[in-house]
């Protein structure tokens, strides 16, 4: 195995060019596709595990977990079947929570399929990335 070692990567014009520890800080450290009903993972990368913490609450835990929580994640969500026709979105609430900070761990975050009339459910899609240190 070789080891290409850099101090700034450019492009071919020499128009733009990137640290190596840009390029680290702006990449993806974790994403996952999973189903909300069955709990099963259909892809990931740097995600360990998830957990069924109720209807339409879920758990994504890391296999890194990061320095601190100033992370930041995006996410969306969708249904499949002619029977689930309600829009949702993936968001990070806990009205039993006095503060976010529950939800958003080194190691882990929570996550809520909500539909657009306010009410929690399951998901068929979760698409779930999260970015930071």
């Amino acid at each position: 195995m070789s080891t290409l070692k850099v101090n700034t990567i450019q492009n071919t014009s020499g128009g733009s060019s990137s640290t190596p520890e840009q390029i680290q800080q702006g990449r993806c450290k974790q994403w996952i596709n999973f189903d909300g009903y069955n709990m099963s993972i259909r892809d990931s990368f740097g995600v360990s595990s998830i957990t069924d913490k109720g209807t339409g609450f879920y758990r994504i835990s890391f296999s890194t977990a990061y320095a601190n929580t100033n992370y930041t994640w995006t996410g969306a969500c969708s249904t499949a079947t002619s029977t689930r026709t309600t829009g949702r979105a993936l968001c990070q609430f806990d009205s039993n929570s006095s503060t976010s900070n529950d939800l958003l761990g080194t190691g882990h975050c929570d996550v809520k399929s909500m539909q657009i009339d306010n009410s929690i459910n399951d998901a068929d899609f979760i698409y779930f990335q999260a970015f930071g240190d």
